[in-house]
Formats: structure tokens, sequence, C-alpha cells
């Protein structure tokens, strides 16, 4: 668990999470309804039933945006599509794909799960609303379940528009990949649709807020539209680095020139015999031989320095993970992605625990830079070869 996403619960092998940014939404939500909708809706009841209201629909947006994302994760994992986790946020949800999708088939079927599944949803609050309504007469269940019922043909409709990286957006990528046999230039193509369509959100925001003099909705669309854009030209991005990366291998940009210490190093022998002359933020830990951790300097500031006679680099070195050693033969694009995921400025490589170098970021992010002014369609050739 992170400050930043908390774990709900476990479903189908993958985590359920929350975004910090998802609270503010759903405090946003109880509020907005409990003051403003359905004092307006339903008037004449108490603030305490309002408020109980509010937060009914809080959990029904929950339940609603879980089943939503449930059911893209069950389609992607049918399809061999591993999911990593859902996340829940200030604009929704969305599921956490580990990788790119591996066919188009695929790609569609895990799209369109998710509005169909909303739809399905709506058509249950709907049936319930109108259930209640039939026996128990008109009241704040009724006026709950009715309204989630249309929020979930809104959000239905809404993710079918084909613009990516909403759902009908990726749909729309699927059939481009599957006639072209080229997802990067699929991505480009439906991103740009998304582009517009962002572009329309932003002017309509504008029209909202100076015409209507509606700021809230306005700011909400606005922010969208950007959220829009931005998903869309961050995806283009990620696929064409991952299609320059994918056919090269870690040890292409690993740097063997690397100074390692011993864990039996005393922290001030580190400072002035390694640091202050080698001007290497991270040190590799070799004993006998074998890679057993890696020393940085953050760590070693972080200490107070009268005590740096007597500490071992041992006692504060960071022991190896899974995130933190990679092997010479992995693909340079999951190694740009690990370090992207795990805020990682370098990975060490390393094969039968024998160090062989490092693999920086900055190495990886200049090649792309410089590979893409050179050749800007160099990813789609490159897709195709990988396809």
């Amino acid at each position: 668990m992170s400050l930043k996403r908390v774990t709900i619960f476990h479903f189908f092998g993958f985590k359920v999470k929350a975004d910090a940014s998802w609270f503010f939404l759903a405090v946003l939500i109880s509020w907005t309804m409990s003051n403003n909708v359905y004092p307006h809706f339903y008037p004449g009841q108490s603030m305490d039933l309002y408020q109980a209201m509010g937060v009914a629909t809080v959990a029904g947006v929950i339940f609603s945006i879980i089943a939503h994302e449930v059911a893209h994760a069950v389609i992607a994992e049918y399809y061999h599509m591993p999911i990593a986790n859902i996340t829940l946020f200030i604009f929704g949800g969305v599921a956490e794909m580990r990788g790119e999708p591996s066919h188009p088939k695929g790609e569609f079927f895990m799209a369109v799960a998710g509005p169909i599944m909303s739809a399905l949803v709506g058509l249950f609050f709907w049936a319930m609303a109108d259930l209640y309504a039939g026996y128990v007469g008109d009241g704040a269940v009724s006026h709950v379940l009715d309204y989630l019922g249309n929020l979930n043909m809104l959000i239905a409709a809404f993710n079918m528009v084909p613009a990516f990286p909403l759902d009908g957006g990726r749909a729309l990528r699927a059939i481009i990949w599957h006639r072209k046999n080229n997802l990067v230039a699929a991505t480009r193509i439906a991103s740009e649709c998304g582009a517009v369509f962002a572009y329309g959100l932003i002017a309509f925001s504008c029209y909202s807020i100076v015409i209507h003099d509606d700021l809230v909705s306005g700011i909400w669309l606005g922010l969208l539209g950007l959220f829009v854009y931005s998903s869309g030209s961050y995806a283009v991005r990620q696929m064409e680095s991952r299609s320059l990366l994918g056919m090269e291998k870690v040890s292409r940009f690993m740097n063997n020139h690397v100074v390692s210490v011993s864990p039996d190093l005393t922290i001030t022998d580190l400072v002035d015999l390694y640091i202050s002359k080698h001007y290497q933020k991270s040190f590799p830990v070799i004993d006998r031989d074998v890679l057993v951790g890696v020393v940085n300097l953050k760590s070693v500031l972080s200490l107070d320095r009268h005590k740096w006679q007597w500490l071992h680099v041992a006692s504060v070195m960071e022991p190896l993970t899974p995130t933190t050693v990679v092997p010479p033969d992995m693909s340079a694009a999951d190694a740009l992605e690990m370090m992207q995921r795990h805020n990682r400025e370098h990975l060490l490589v390393a094969e039968n625990g024998h160090f062989m170098g490092l693999i920086m970021f900055r190495d990886l992010a200049n090649y792309l830079a410089i590979t893409m002014k050179i050749d800007h369609n160099k990813p789609v050739e490159k897709s195709r070869t990988a396809r």
C-alpha cells in the first residue's frame, strides 16, 4: 500500500485500489447529491435523509465503477491479457493491464465489455427502482436507484465515444489494428480522434462557463478534456517507446564500468574513498563475487554523520528485489516500464548472482529521443517486424 493508493479488496487475483483523488470525488458526489440534486427532485425531506441518500449514491457509484472495470478485467484475463490492478480515481476507474494488448480481438471485446456491463447495471437499477416504487411507493430508495440507473446509462454511452483512451476509442484502435496489422499506427489514429473529442470538451467547457455561467460543470468538462488528451498522447509515446525498445535487450544499454563496494566497508570510507572520487549516486554491493544489494547516496545522507565511522554498508544497503535487478536478456522496453512504474533511475543487471552492470533511465530516454528525431517512422516498421 502506498500513500497515494489504498487497496480496498482483492478480486479474481488482482487488487481493487482507490487513488487519493477518488476520495475527494466521493465526498463531492455525496455533497452535491444531498445538497442540490435530491432536494430539487425530491423536495420536502429532512437533511438527514438527503445525506443518507448521498452516501447511498456514493456506494452505488463505487459498485457501478467496479462492475464496469471488472468486466474489462475478466475479458482481458480470458484473452490472456493479465490485469495488474483496478484503480478508482477522480475520473472513474481504470483496469491497469500488464503491458500492451496481445491481439485486436481481445482488445475489442475487452473494450466493449465495460460499457455493456454499465448498461446492464443501469437496467438493473431501473428495474429495482420500478419494482420498489410499485410495491412500496415512490420514495428515497426509488429516487436513488433511478439516479444510479441513469448514471450507468450515461457511463455506457460516454465510454462508447470513439475517442482514445475511452472504451470506444480502444474498440476503434482494435478495428484499425486488425485492418492495418499495426498497433502503433492504430494507437496514433485512435489518439488523434481522442484529441478532437478532447478539444470539443474543452471548447464546450468554455461555452458553459462564459455563456451559461456554469462554472462547476465547465471546470469538470475542461479537466475531463485535458485528461482525455494527455492520456491519449501518453499512450502514443508509450507505444512508440515499446516499439523501438521491444526488439532490444538490456545488455545493449548496460553500463558495465560501474564501481562496486564491499558490505564490510564503513560509511566514512564509502564517502571518502568512493562517493567523493567516483561521483556515482549508487554502488552495487558485492560479497565474494555475489551481488547482495545496492547502497545509494540518498540513504547515506539520511544517516546521522556521527554514526558514519561505525556503521557499515551492509546495514544501510537496499536488498535485492525483482524490481531492482534484471537479467541482461530482458527486453529494454520491459526494463523502461519497470523503472517508470517504480520511479527508479536505474536497474542492476545481473545473471546467476553475478553483477554485470547498470541500465539507466536517462540512457533509454536519450536513445528514444534521438532515434525518433532521426526516423519518426521507425516505430511503425519495427512494429510490423514484431508482429
